[in-house]
């Protein structure tokens, strides 16, 4: 069920344009307009992903919306929240899509008026592309889906969201904003920082390189997250710096150690790292399989 009549999507690219057509998808039939940058809401409108442009957010008129999705980069729904908030209507659910949450959600408590209600999100989902042309109306199946909830979350805003994402076909889990910038440093951030360092590696240079050549599948797969944005991953950095350095870090010391056993030749110590990978692994798969077999 999807109580609402009106999506304005602000930022409507991979995640924003995945959002729209995931709601026709699950049977929405009301009004999707988007704004935010110059290239996708007209894009997304001449693919018909979207009805209009909405053009509130820069006009002295309000926002018609009852559910705003901010899903630009962190720095503009930042900005949103602190410049836009004078266009909303009374009652209007805001919500995000961005991979931190506790300066989002910290600016959406003392910006927003009372009678504005915020529901951080953060879909694990997503690409190393971005843009319209990405989209997909499945982005978000069986995909977990955060809400940053605390004291002060108005529980008939949170529960019409967790309606919306059970509709997409996404599994909201609720957490502190705390906590989820400390999970997501480990599972999303550190991967993406371990990815293009390792990507970095093979240097433009030695593309001609026996190394170069050599690279397949399993380079691929472990470098992918090399092409992401620069553009998009900035604000993830510098809104969730210490947790992200406390996990690099770890993951410093744990390949010290690997480093170190290998010298020494003690191959049983680099055995031991791959079971507990393997367990590690395996745990995952079946914690999700819970997840969603109910679903």
């Amino acid at each position: 069920m999807i109580r609402f009549e009106h999506v304005a999507i602000y930022g409507c690219g991979l995640i924003g344009a995945s959002f729209a057509l995931a709601l026709r998808r699950a049977g929405f039939t009301g009004r999707i307009t988007a704004a935010g940058g110059v290239k996708g809401p007209p894009e997304a409108l001449e693919r018909g992903i979207i009805d209009a442009i909405e053009n509130s957010f820069v006009s002295d008129t309000k926002c018609e919306a009852d559910l705003v999705y901010l899903a630009s980069p962190i720095g503009a729904i930042i900005d949103f929240l602190h410049t836009r908030s004078s266009r909303l209507r009374p009652d209007t659910l805001v919500t995000d899509a961005g991979s931190t949450k506790g300066e989002i959600c910290e600016v959406a408590g003392k910006a927003l008026p009372a009678d504005i209600h915020f529901v951080g999100g953060h879909p694990m989902a997503g690409s190393e592309h971005t843009g319209v042309e990405y989209a997909s109306a499945d982005l978000f199946d069986r995909a977990i889906y955060a809400l940053a909830v605390d004291q002060n979350t108005n529980a008939e805003a949170l529960e019409k969201m967790e309606e919306v994402l059970t509709a997409i076909g996404a599994r909201a889990i609720k957490v502190s904003p705390e906590t989820h910038d400390a999970a997501v440093s480990l599972i999303s951030h550190l991967p993406q920082l371990t990815a293009s360092t390792l990507a970095s590696m093979l240097d433009s240079r030695e593309g001609e390189s026996l190394a170069g050549k050599l690279a397949a599948s399993g380079w691929r797969d472990t470098t992918r997250l090399g092409a992401s944005s620069w553009n998009v991953w900035r604000d993830i950095v510098v809104t969730n710096r210490d947790n992200i350095s406390l996990v690099l870090g770890r993951l410093i010391s744990e390949l010290q150690e690997t480093r170190e056993a290998l010298d020494s030749g003690d191959l049983n110590r680099v055995r031991d790292l791959f079971l507990r990978a393997n367990q590690a692994i395996e745990e995952h798969r079946r914690l999700r399989y819970q997840t969603f077999e109910k679903m």
